[in-house]
């Protein structure tokens, strides 16, 4: 199952997942956060203590429904986000520009 998260890019920089299969990617709108789809843990270990680093914020599909945060809006607006949208409309909207993350 992949797992979809929001990271401060020093936090990722300075923390990469380890025993893990990732992607990650700048938001074009907030440089300083990246957006991470990790494909798979090698170690439910490995993905708990990662989870557990200040900053790091997993996106569930339960909450997919929800309004997206101005934050996000601007974290992706450069790729047609805008105000209104839910965070599955904006999934959508990543997407489009970014392949790899999908359900």
């Amino acid at each position: 199952m992949k797992h979809f998260y929001s990271v401060p890019a020093a936090t990722l920089a300075a923390n990469p997942p380890q025993q893990a299969i990732y992607h990650a990617t700048a938001c074009p709108g907030l440089p300083t956060f990246c957006i991470v789809l990790v494909e798979l843990w090698d170690t439910h270990a490995a993905q708990d203590a990662w989870e557990a680093i200040p900053g790091i914020q997993e996106h569930h599909i339960e909450t997919m429904g929800l309004p997206a945060p101005a934050g996000v809006v601007t974290a992706f607006a450069p790729w047609g986000a805008t105000l209104g949208m839910t965070l599955r409309q904006v999934f959508g909207v990543i997407r489009s520009q970014w392949p790899v993350w999908r359900h």
